[in-house]
């Protein structure tokens, strides 16, 4: 889908994501203001008027501030880009914006301070980029060995020249518009309405996808909010003294009709998650925004699911909206609902807020009622589909019968708020759903030969693809499977698929054991030992014939879960194998905190066997571990010299191409090799 490339390409420019993350970092200051404003608005409403006052204050000077945090943000984030002091540039950009403030007259009447959006974002990019360039201009360069005082200087230098630059292009663009003025007519640029129906749309569209791109789209629109306000105060006055008509759209039309819950009408969505959703993590995160939406706070729910660069849930997050505008607009033009006839806080809660605002008429609220309803209906099935999608963006149907079934595990929903990780999401995706069209995934197992006896004494199950031409690929697809958060699916869907397999070679060899890789977010997970001995307990297996591999990333996460669920397993019988020992920078250490079955040296050690530090270094690792009692398997043994070299030190078993590569379940039977005798090497 073309929108779902260009939401995807967004979310990947790397300035959006810095002003997507800049908003949300102002966050916890947005919310502030609106508890310091609604708790006004109690105090008011109970005669606390002094404590009303100072929480009023406090919410509006907090709100004033957040124009200079989303500068600061911007700026901190832009000179690691850019790689240049974040002292220098936070404080070139913050004096920047207050400099532009005061000469365009963008500036708080209530404080001193400046209070433009686009101007807080636009002066940070702009005093980065001059100074990015002044470094490349040998007066401005700071070398490596210079003083301090040296340094200080020459970034105060840049500073002072980046200010007096954007001091003059501010002063002469004034003048040029100033000048143009006295002859020339503005009026062809377009400028909407605040009482026109057409401008009212256009207007809610545009802060629809300001807020769709993660940017505030009532801060960056206010002075279209601020003009309707004016007017709407002059209207709701003049209808008091003089009886004129009061207008259909008034600055709480926004607020009370196409803004429940927030922007959006993010009740609607809310309600559709709490009596709809499937997943636990949408479930819990409605749960613990309802309140927040009652208050039309809407935050955490787009930054939440998210609504932010999210191709599903951008048509309904424009379309509710604009539906509930013309519904609102038509309801009062053909006099259902009576006009708006006083001017209250955004805060006040849905239904009181339509009765209240229409001046007591039960209409007000119902006509809310029905927008919040119509709402959900139109947000379900596109919520319905993110639902689906729960996992990490959304997998389509990678769960079908044919791939993965597992319903015993829980399975992490990732409801990611951050940018960079929803782009890699959507990626990840993208290759998963290629996998599941082009093929299918299959199960190699390579031999594990006892030297001893000559006997392949187990196999490592391995994961593998094999696509619609018959070409078996390796698995270079799991990295997108961790991303997403499948690994868990993924991983049951293998030991499933394995211990299928091994029903077949105990038959053959009663003491044959399968080994199967098992991530660290598997092994974590809720219930992880009872799924497993669940799956064995409905096989024909008995638990001796499963061996787990664990890696030392594992023993770093949770060393306690890690040797409850190491215990629990080996009580029931089955076996748990170190892998990839001797990569890791502490499995010295691992060794004599855990007991493990068997442990398996990596072929990173085989490979340096050809020098004598090499030599030493391998038999030193044999001798770590049988220390622990534990058997020994050498991974990625290749070459005659590597086998004669690790069987004199007593290793007894053998994994690698010398004796057989991965291969298919067939080809094991077909060659014989779950119970005859490895006489001599097999040709690959």
């Amino acid at each position: 889908m073309p929108i779902f490339k260009t939401m995807s390409h967004l979310s990947a420019n790397k300035y959006l994501v810095a002003v997507s993350n800049v908003f949300l970092m102002a966050l916890p200051l947005v919310l502030i203001s609106t508890f310091c404003e609604l708790v006004a608005l109690v105090c008011d409403h109970f005669n606390f008027n002094d404590f009303g006052k100072t929480a009023h204050y406090v919410g509006q000077v907090t709100g004033i501030m957040i124009p200079i945090l989303v500068n600061f943000y911007l700026s901190t984030y832009l000179s690691a880009v850019k790689r240049i002091p974040k002292g220098t540039v936070i404080a070139t950009s913050l004096t920047v914006f207050f400099i532009v403030s005061y000469q365009w007259n963008l500036v708080s009447p209530l404080i001193p301070l400046p209070n433009s959006f686009p101007l807080a974002l636009l002066t940070a990019y702009i005093s980065c980029e001059i100074i990015a360039n002044l470094k490349k201009i040998t007066i401005f360069k700071t070398k490596t060995g210079h003083s301090f005082i040296d340094i200080s200087m020459s970034m105060l230098a840049g500073s002072i020249v980046t200010i007096l630059m954007a001091f003059s292009i501010s002063s002469l663009v004034r003048k040029v518009f100033e000048h143009l003025s006295t002859f020339v007519s503005w009026s062809f640029i377009p400028r909407l309405d605040p009482t026109s129906f057409l401008d009212g749309l256009i207007y809610e569209v545009l802060r629809g996808l300001l807020w769709s791109v993660g940017v505030n789209g009532h801060n960056i629109l206010h002075s279209y909010k601020m003009d309707l306000y004016n007017i709407t105060m002059v209207n709701i006055t003049e209808w008091h003294n003089f009886g004129v008509d009061l207008n259909i759209l008034s600055t709480n039309f926004y607020d009370f009709f196409t803004g429940i819950g927030g922007s959006g009408n993010m009740l609607s969505l809310v309600i559709c998650m709490l009596f709809f959703a499937k997943s636990k993590g949408y479930k819990l995160l409605a749960k613990a925004s309802f309140i927040l939406c009652l208050f039309n706070v809407n935050e955490p729910i787009l930054y939440g699911i998210p609504v932010i660069f999210n191709p599903i849930m951008l048509v309904p997050f424009l379309l509710v909206p604009v539906v509930s505008f013309i519904i609102a607009y038509g309801a009062i033009y053909f006099g259902i609902v009576p006009p708006l006839n006083e001017v209250y806080s955004w805060l006040m809660p849905p239904f009181v807020s339509g009765y209240m605002a229409t001046g007591g008429a039960i209409s007000g609220a119902v006509l809310q009622l029905v927008l919040v309803l119509i709402g959900a209906a139109i947000y379900l099935p596109f919520f319905k589909l993110m639902d689906k999608r729960s996992l990490g963006v959304g997998i389509s149907d990678i769960f079908s019968n044919r791939l993965f079934t597992s319903d015993e595990i829980e399975v992490k929903t990732r409801l990611t708020s951050f940018i960079p990780s929803l782009h890699n999401n959507l990626a990840a995706q993208r290759e998963i759903e290629k996998l599941q069209n082009e093929g299918e995934f299959i199960l190699y197992f390579q031999p594990q030969v006892d030297i001893e006896n000559n006997k392949v004494a187990g196999c490592e199950a391995l994961l593998r693809f094999k696509n619609n031409q018959g070409k078996v690929l390796p698995p270079t697809f799991i990295a997108a499977f961790n991303q997403l958060g499948l690994m868990p699916e993924l991983d049951l869907w293998v030991l499933d698929k394995a211990i299928q397999a091994a029903e077949k070679f105990i038959v053959v060899n009663p003491n044959f054991k399968l080994s199967v890789n098992i991530s660290p977010d598997t092994v974590l997970s809720k219930n992880f030992v009872k799924i497993v001995k669940n799956r064995i307990l409905d096989s024909s297996l008995s638990f001796c014939h499963i061996e787990l591999e664990f890696t030392e990333e594992l023993l770093i996460l949770d060393e306690a879960k890690v040797a409850q669920v190491m215990l629990e397993l080996q009580c029931l019988g089955i076996s748990v194998a170190l892998d990839d020992f001797g990569t890791g920078y502490s499995s010295l250490a691992y060794l004599s905190r855990f007991e493990f079955n068997k442990v398996k040296i990596d072929r990173s050690l085989v490979l340096n066997l050809d020098s004598q530090r090499g030599r030493e270094l391998f038999k030193l690792a044999v001798q770590l571990g049988k220390i622990t009692q534990a058997d020994i398997v050498v991974e990625g043994v290749e070459q005659q010299s590597e086998l004669n070299f690790i069987a004199s030190l007593g290793v007894r078993y053998i994994q690698g191409f010398y004796f057989y590569q991965p291969m298919d379940e067939s080809e094991l039977f077909k060659r014989g090799l779950l119970a005859l005798p490895v006489y001599e090497v097999v040709d690959n």
